[in-house]
C-alpha cells in the first residue's frame, strides 16, 4: 500500500460502491487485457484483486479492502498510482521480510503517491487496526502527462475552498468539504478529472439556474469521470442532504 463519458460535473459519480450485477458485467466487459498491467493483486486476500470502478483511456480506478489483521502477501506496484485512503484501519509494512513501518492511521480522505515497486522487493503491507481498511488506487496508464501543452491549475469553486493535498508532474489532488445546503458557485471544469466521494451528504447540480434531481450515488467510495464543462453553462454542484460532504478531486495533467 504505501511506501465513461459524464457530462455532469460532480453530481454523480459514475459507479457506487454498493454496484449492481449488471453495473459489474457491464464494466466488466469494459476491461481488457491492455488493463491489467495496471491493477493490483493482493495474494493473501480472498478478493485479491478488489472491484474495478472506472477504466478509461488513462486511468484504471481499484477498490480494494483490507481486514482487520489480514496482510496482502507480497506483491508488485506499476508506480505513476495515486491512492486514497477512504476510511478504517492502520497500515503496517514489510519490505524483503523486515518491518518498514507500523501502526500508521490515515485520515479518511488522506492521499499518498506510489512509485514502481518490483516483486523482488518484497513489499507488502497489513492492516494492525481493528476495522476494515478502504482505499482506492487511481493508476495512471500513460507515462507522461496527457496534456502536456495545457497549463494546469488547481480547481476553483467560487463559494467554498479547496485544499491542495498533491501535486506532481501528473497530477493534481484537492479535497473539500461541503456543509449541508451549501454550493460550489457557478464554475468550469477543464476535463480529465475524477472526483472521489469519500463520504456524507447528497450531490444535486444546477445548470443555468435549473436544479436536477438529487443523485442517489453518493456513498462512501463512488467514483465520477468529469469532462469538460464551459463556465456559460452555469454548472454548479451542492450539498441537498443532512450531513458534510468529504471529497477528493483529481486533475489530470
Amino acid at each position: 500500500m504505501r511506501s465513461g463519458h459524464i457530462v455532469c460535473a460532480i453530481c454523480i459519480p459514475l459507479l457506487a460502491a454498493g454496484t449492481s450485477s449488471a453495473q459489474d458485467r457491464t464494466l466488466s466487459e469494459q476491461m481488457t487485457e491492455s488493463d491489467k498491467p495496471f491493477l493490483l493483486t493482493y495474494p493473501n486476500l480472498d478478493d485479491s484483486g478488489g472491484k474495478v470502478l472506472l477504466t478509461n483511456e488513462h486511468v484504471v480506478l481499484q477498490r480494494l479492502f483490507v481486514g482487520p489483521g489480514e496482510w496482502e502477501g507480497i506483491h508488485s506496484h506499476p508506480g505513476n498510482q495515486l491512492y486514497v485512503h477512504i476510511k478504517g484501519g492502520e497500515w503496517s509494512g514489510r519490505l524483503g521480510g523486515k518491518s518498514e513501518y507500523s501502526g500508521i492511521v490515515d485520515e479518511d480522505g488522506a492521499v499518498g503517491w506510489m512509485d514502481e515497486i518490483p516483486l523482488s522487493a518484497g513489499h507488502e503491507s497489513g492492516n494492525t487496526g481493528d476495522t476494515p481498511i478502504d482505499l482506492i488506487y487511481v493508476t495512471l496508464k500513460d507515462d507522461e502527462p496527457i496534456a502536456p501543452g495545457i497549463e494546469h491549475t488547481p480547481q476553483i469553486y467560487p463559494d467554498m475552498p479547496l485544499d491542495l493535498l498533491l501535486e506532481n508532474d501528473r497530477l493534481i489532488v484537492q479535497r473539500g468539504q461541503i456543509e449541508p445546503g451549501q454550493w460550489t458557485g457557478v464554475h468550469s471544469h477543464p476535463g480529465n478529472q475524477i472526483m472521489i466521494h469519500i463520504k456524507g451528504g447528497v450531490w444535486s447540480e444546477r445548470r443555468n439556474g435549473m436544479q436536477a434531481p438529487p443523485s442517489q450515488l453518493s456513498e462512501a467510495g463512488s467514483v465520477e469521470w468529469i469532462d469538460a464543462v464551459e463556465l456559460s453553462e452555469a454548472h454548479e454542484s451542492g450539498n441537498t442532504g443532512d450531513t458534510t460532504i468529504d471529497f477528493v478531486l483529481v486533475t489530470l495533467k
